[in-house]
């Protein structure tokens, strides 16, 4: 699948539609099952999605680059909305995570999931993260940022 990076089997990411055009087809034929935009979900057609028997879910982060006053509080009110998203669906098929350029929202959610599910610390998920997406956390800020708040996450 183009674009699509696996930190599990069953567990993905990869740039949004508005960045790079989805082939929902090879998405359901390659057993995707479930689909969250951490962004504004733009160009996701949802209806398709439906038809195609793939669950959706819109659960935006901070697109703030550097990061806002506010955007902390944020990503620690929305990440279990993510984690357990990525949980309930992971065992039917893969579960695809996407912002614009699926690197430092996307990361951010995928690190809070692997920290969940792998109990890894927050350092050690965002090495795994940047192993899979090299790209992952290269917006202006977001790698401190994205340390900071898997660090609040871990002692919430």
């Amino acid at each position: 699948m183009q674009q699509v990076f696996f930190i599990e089997q069953s567990v993905a990411g990869r740039c949004g539609p508005d960045n790079c055009m989805w082939d929902l087809n090879e998405l359901y034929n390659n057993n995707v099952v479930a689909i969250l935009s951490v962004n504004d979900g733009e160009m996701v057609h949802v209806s398709l999605l439906d038809s195609l028997g793939i669950t959706y879910k819109n659960v935006p982060l901070s697109s703030n680059a550097p990061p806002l006053d506010g955007d902390l509080d944020l990503c620690l009110n929305t990440l279990p909305q993510i984690v357990d998203f990525i949980e309930n669906h992971e065992r039917n098929g893969v579960v695809v995570i996407h912002c614009k350029s699926g690197k430092d929202r996307t990361g951010l959610a995928l690190a809070a999931y692997l920290m969940s599910k792998k109990k890894l610390s927050p350092k050690e998920a965002i090495h795994v993260i940047k192993q899979a997406r090299s790209i992952a956390f290269t917006a202006p800020g977001w790698d401190e940022f994205a340390l900071k708040v898997l660090i609040a996450l871990k002692n919430t």
